[in-house]
């Protein structure tokens, strides 16, 4: 029996023995056997925030991280707070094969700074990270209009630095004037960072300058904004000269007590002389309470005045100024163009148009006292030239010298012409 088993048990190891040597040919003689393949351990790496510090109120997002894959069926991160200021849901799930998820920080407005621990675990590992809570202020209060006609509605926001946490950000309201209403207070909604509001103005009220309060009562950060409320009326039509030279173009402004409403205003404009003319109207946009409109004022003479009004409603406004007439310089040539200081040089010159009756009266000024010109250069009635001599000094280097032909009357400068005075040889 003994000597059956034996042989029996000879054979089965010469057979794996043949089963070994077939497999050690087929794979190139290696026999090792390969090692069965273990995932990793997913460890809670980290807890980390978008930003490590946040005003009271507000929202910041937090992220847990871990050494590896979560596993089947995801790794559950229990979270905490050491305050009720920063409130945190109590776990966030890692999907499975995933390293990381988000979670929202909603804190709770306050009138001091605090500081938040934010605490997560999994798997008997905890990790932390700090937020430091600020006060949390009111960023902005804007309308959008500074000033409106009695009865107008206006539009007003309020803005935070970041999107309200859960529950939203409490904002109380208030006016000076009682004939601009606001409601007593607006919420700005959670993940929202603006909010709107509507202000109403009373018709008929009279010119008031109100000034708009929001405040956050659990912090107390307040911001303002004036609002100008009134009748709608043409209040003025300004310039800011008394002469304008003819061929040019200048700037008159229309001011209103208060913006013009949604639809605008239209303006109605005159001028009293065909030398200055200006549009039949000028279109004043909605929020707006001044408007620039050009005044084209024609080089013909004789030099007069000019008034121009404008017209809106019951009202009017006008200005009155002197449109000049000027010489047009056609040409002008001196010799010679380089001279020895000491010596003259004689200039002649047309313009492009006879003298009206009175003539034109030119003076001639220089860019250095090298040299010197006319006080008076007259041109006579009907005529189209005239003539000067420019007195040069001596120079102890040579000097460029610009001529310059002015109106005598106002000191505008009519035409230019460069010249160079000489230091003498000896």
């Amino acid at each position: 029996m003994t000597s059956s088993f034996h042989k029996k048990v000879a054979k089965l190891v010469a057979r794996a023995a043949t089963a070994a040597s077939v497999l050690s040919c087929a794979c190139g003689g290696s026999t090792s056997a390969t090692a069965p393949t273990t995932s990793a351990t997913a460890t809670l790496l980290s807890v980390s925030l978008s930003s490590q510090s946040i005003a009271g109120g507000l929202t910041v997002t937090g992220t847990v991280s871990l050494s590896a894959a979560a596993p089947a069926g995801g790794a559950l991160v229990a979270l905490s707070s050491n305050t009720t200021l920063a409130a945190v849901p109590a776990s966030v799930l890692v999907d499975a094969g995933l390293t990381s998820q988000t979670f929202s920080i909603d804190t709770v407005a306050a009138s001091t700074s605090s500081t938040a621990t934010i605490t997560a675990t999994y798997s008997g590992v905890s990790q932390t990270a700090t937020l430091s809570i600020s006060r949390l202020t009111l960023q902005g209060l804007s309308l959008s209009a500074s000033s409106v006609p009695s009865g107008f509605p206006v539009t007003g926001t309020l803005s935070l630095a970041a999107p309200a946490a859960a529950g939203g950000v409490l904002v109380a309201l208030s006016s000076s004037a009682a004939s601009v209403i606001v409601p007593p207070t607006v919420v700005i909604g959670a993940g929202q960072s603006t909010a709107t509001f509507d202000v109403t103005t009373l018709p008929n009220a009279s010119q008031t300058v109100a000034t708009l309060t929001a405040t956050i009562p659990a912090s107390g950060s307040g911001r303002t904004a004036t609002l100008t409320v009134g009748p709608l009326q043409l209040e003025s039509l300004s310039i800011g000269f008394t002469q304008w030279p003819g061929g040019t173009s200048a700037l008159a402004l229309i001011t209103l007590s208060v913006g013009a409403p949604s639809t605008g205003i239209v303006v109605a404009l005159q001028s009293s002389s065909p030398i200055a003319t200006v549009a039949a109207s000028v279109m004043i946009p909605a929020g707006t309470a001044t408007q620039f409109f050009p005044i084209t004022v024609d080089n013909v003479p004789p030099t007069r005045t000019v008034t121009v009004t404008a017209s809106y409603g019951s009202r009017t406004s006008s200005v009155t100024f002197t449109a000049v007439a000027l010489p047009t310089i056609a040409s002008l040539t001196c010799s010679p163009l380089s001279v020895t200081g000491g010596n003259s040089i004689q200039c002649s010159g047309s313009v492009a148009a006879p003298a009206p009756s009175d003539g034109w009266q030119l003076s001639v000024a220089t860019s250095d006292p090298a040299a010197s010109g006319s006080d008076l250069v007259a041109i006579a009635p009907s005529s189209t030239t005239f003539s000067f001599t420019l007195a040069s000094a001596p120079v102890t280097a040579t000097t460029p010298v610009t001529i310059r032909i002015l109106d005598r009357g106002t000191g505008w400068i009519l035409y230019s012409y460069p010249v160079t005075i000489t230091a003498s040889a000896g």
